[in-house]
């Protein structure tokens, strides 16, 4: 089965993107200890991209931007898929 056929066929099905934006390490105690309200500082710098992924596997870095009333993500760069080359080909 080629990609045109994987397309063809699997085209429609939908599939959960995960936007990541930052990690941090809490204690179980911290964990119990939150509050709504409370602000969690991640180790993503201002302003750098973030990673979206599907299906834990990385397919591109994002920025997040705001279209109306909603956080809205644009992507920036696409990750290089396993078996291309640098432009995209066999």
């Amino acid at each position: 089965m080629d990609a045109a056929d994987v397309l063809q066929r699997f085209g429609d099905l939908q599939f959960p993107i995960e936007a990541e934006v930052g990690n941090l390490v809490l204690t179980i105690g911290e964990v119990f200890a939150l509050k709504e309200g409370a602000v969690l500082e991640t180790d993503h710098p201002v302003g750098a991209p973030f990673t979206l992924r599907a299906g834990g596997a990385e397919i591109a870095a994002a920025e997040v931007v705001v279209i109306g009333e909603c956080l809205s993500v644009r992507v920036k760069h696409l990750a290089q898929k396993p078996g291309s080359g640098e432009n995209g080909t066999h």
